[in-house]
């Protein structure tokens, strides 16, 4: 509940997960490598989702609740730079896997044994390469407004998954709408996932039964989270081939 709170939604997620890969990427004969609140914010502008001043707060928070510490630079004592610790590293490690964890379902466990084994050596390369498609990473979101509106939203993108989930296999796409159950499931509560619902009603997602407790996702929703879908696994696919390179396993 602390780490849905804490990281979902979609900039807390890619401040998280850039964070993680400038330190990766992190050299010190190049300064624009350095993991510095200012190089933070210049990653995250690719993808649009945050001012500086939130991008501020949210790296005080995980400043605070132990994600990232702040060491002056061996090379510039008037440089702080932003270090993930080791609880940090573990959640994203956990993250890896769970990314990788499909294609290794729909290609075959020989390509992501890495991954799937939570291997430290692999998790850095793989955060590395990642510093070279942060384009390419943005444009999945800025790619996907439909998506984007629920991973806006504090745990939105849980709540589209649970009910794409529950769509799934049927002969039509409506499915029984239980604000509480949702509420109780994601620590949010009811008038949150409301109002969510009803702005993607308000942009034709969704369709809501009010009377009988039922919601329709709309084609053009579901459309849009399988291409999120893809997208994001095609990154992960990339950089996964590209871990296993360095890590001397092509």
């Amino acid at each position: 509940m602390f780490l849905n709170k804490l990281l979902m939604e979609a900039v807390r997620i890619v401040a998280f997960a850039v964070a993680i890969c400038m330190e990766a990427g992190y050299r010190e004969d190049d300064r624009e490598t350095w993991p510095t609140i200012g190089n933070l914010k210049k990653a995250l502008a690719l993808f649009g989702l945050a001012s500086p001043r939130r991008i501020e707060h949210i790296v005080s928070r995980l400043l605070q609740t132990g994600y990232l510490e702040s060491r002056v630079s061996p090379l510039d004592r008037r440089v702080r730079l932003l270090i993930p610790t080791a609880r940090m590293i573990e959640h994203d490690r956990d993250w890896l896997t769970a990314h990788y964890a499909p294609l290794a379902a729909l290609f075959g466990e020989a390509d992501y044994v890495l991954p799937l084994g939570g291997n430290r050596q692999f998790q850095r390369a793989q955060r590395q390469a990642a510093t070279g498609i942060f384009t390419q990473s943005a444009m999945v979101l800025l790619r996907n407004p439909d998506v984007l509106l629920f991973l806006a939203r504090d745990a939105g993108v849980l709540v589209l998954v649970e009910l794409a989930k529950a769509v799934a296999g049927r002969a039509t796409p409506v499915v029984d709408l239980s604000l509480a159950q949702l509420g109780r499931r994601f620590a949010i509560s009811r008038a949150h996932i409301r109002q969510l619902l009803l702005e993607a009603e308000a942009r034709e997602l969704v369709e809501i039964d009010q009377a009988r407790r039922r919601i329709t996702l709309k084609p053009r929703l579901l459309e849009s989270l399988d291409r999120f879908v893809a997208e994001g696994m095609s990154n992960h696919d990339l950089t996964g081939a590209v871990a296993r390179r360095q890590c001397g396993l092509a």
